[in-house]
């Protein structure tokens, strides 16, 4: 895409801001945000209208645990360009000789998909509106639903990110990005144990839609939110090193 060749400008007083509009412009200026904000709301309407409207029922949580599987297929879409597009098309070395760290460009892409995302649940906001309408809600519990749904939604697209500084082909990080998560949540389904500690553990580690019970019920456990905040930080991490060991070779 051409935007990919805009270099950051050196007088940017904030680099990052000029990251973050730079990915935001890509996301808008093609159908890639329109199509994620348009799948996952329709997607949500319809769980909303079979689990809400016609059940007479104004949790609006179980709307929001389903819904991360059709995240699954749709994080792709945010996170499969971010870093390998740039490899791609050799524009990255652009934005590593820009004025802004590694570090501050990742976070730069990150917070850009965030946006979207965000965008997505703002959207969704009109569900516990309406269902006020005709019922009372609880507030409290919905803002921790929507909290919950915000941090692992974060954390998927956080994988995603690294998974695209792994190759240059888009195609290839959006099957693998897929593959990944699809894992994560069969293993969240795993309700027993192997008696084996270490591997016990591992899997406790991957089921990450099982820390999202908690908020589901209305309750925030610092466990869980640091076990969300923690995946997107270690896999930006780990995104910055992949790309600061390209950098070096």
């Amino acid at each position: 895409m051409n935007q990919n060749k805009e270099m950051i400008p050196k007088n940017s007083p904030s680099p990052l801001c000029a990251i973050i509009k730079k990915e935001l412009r890509i996301y808008f200026n093609t159908p890639i945000a329109w199509v994620f904000i348009a799948v996952m709301f329709c997607v949500g309407s319809i769980l909303f209208t079979i689990l809400n409207l016609f059940e007479a029922s104004s949790a609006i949580g179980m709307v929001l645990l389903l819904l991360p599987w059709v995240f699954v297929v749709m994080t792709p879409l945010l996170t499969m360009r971010l870093i390998a597009e740039e490899r791609g098309l050799k524009t990255d070395q652009l934005l590593l000789t820009s004025p802004i760290s590694v570090s501050g460009i990742v976070w730069g892409k990150l917070i850009a998909a965030l946006a979207v995302f965000g965008a997505s649940i703002v959207l969704m906001l009109m569900y516990p509106i309406i269902l006020e309408f005709y019922s009372s809600v609880e507030w409290g519990v919905v803002f921790t639903n929507y909290l919950g749904f915000f941090l692992l939604g974060s954390s998927l697209i956080s994988i995603g990110l690294f998974i695209s500084s792994l190759t240059e082909n888009q195609f290839t990080a959006a099957v693998i990005t897929i593959a990944v998560l699809l894992a994560m949540f069969l293993i969240s389904s795993f309700s027993g144990t192997t008696g084996i500690g270490v591997l016990d553990f591992i899997i406790d580690i991957l089921k990450i839609t099982r820390r999202f019970d908690s908020f589901y019920t209305g309750f925030i456990t610092l466990a869980d939110f640091l076990y969300y905040v923690s995946i997107t930080v270690v896999f930006v991490l780990l995104t910055v090193y992949r790309i600061e060991k390209r950098k070096i070779k």
